[in-house]
């Protein structure tokens, strides 16, 4: 194996840890904030045998976005009614038993290729209109 893989303290590209002193000196503050901003589960940090330590892409992260990002979807609420809507349309797909096929080019046979009109309360108004507007073209 080379040297820098068994080598103790060395790091991953990217993954370098910080001890507390360094993460106050890189983010030029006093240890006190930061063990402050750890207690707040602010800043993401780990003890390890007593002593805390950072990864510093987690810490430029924190500095980019603030202690909890997750919170700025917040900010738009519709994400969470899409998901709920994704889980519930997903979920009722899998749990569904699957029904019997159906005759080719038959209103079920469209209804299972084109799934999403399925459970529409008022697919057989838009059949009908399709209906009448092919009629009327081929008039």
């Amino acid at each position: 194996m080379p040297d820098s893989e068994t080598t103790p303290g060395r790091d991953l590209p990217g993954e370098e840890v910080l001890t507390l002193a360094e993460t106050a000196a890189y983010l030029r503050v006093p240890e006190p904030a930061i063990l402050e901003l750890v207690a707040k589960k602010a800043l993401p940090a780990q003890q390890v045998g007593g002593e805390w330590r950072f990864l510093k892409r987690a810490v430029v992260e924190w500095l980019r976005f603030g202690p909890h990002p997750c919170h700025e979807c917040r900010m738009f609420p519709f994400w969470e009614e899409l998901f709920q809507a994704l889980e519930s349309r997903i979920l009722g797909r899998v749990l569904t038993p699957e029904r019997p096929s159906a005759k080719l080019g038959s209103k079920q046979a469209v209804l299972k290729h084109f799934g999403v009109f399925q459970d529409d309360a008022d697919v057989e108004e838009e059949l009908a209109g399709i209906r009448a507007r092919r009629e009327a073209a081929e008039e």
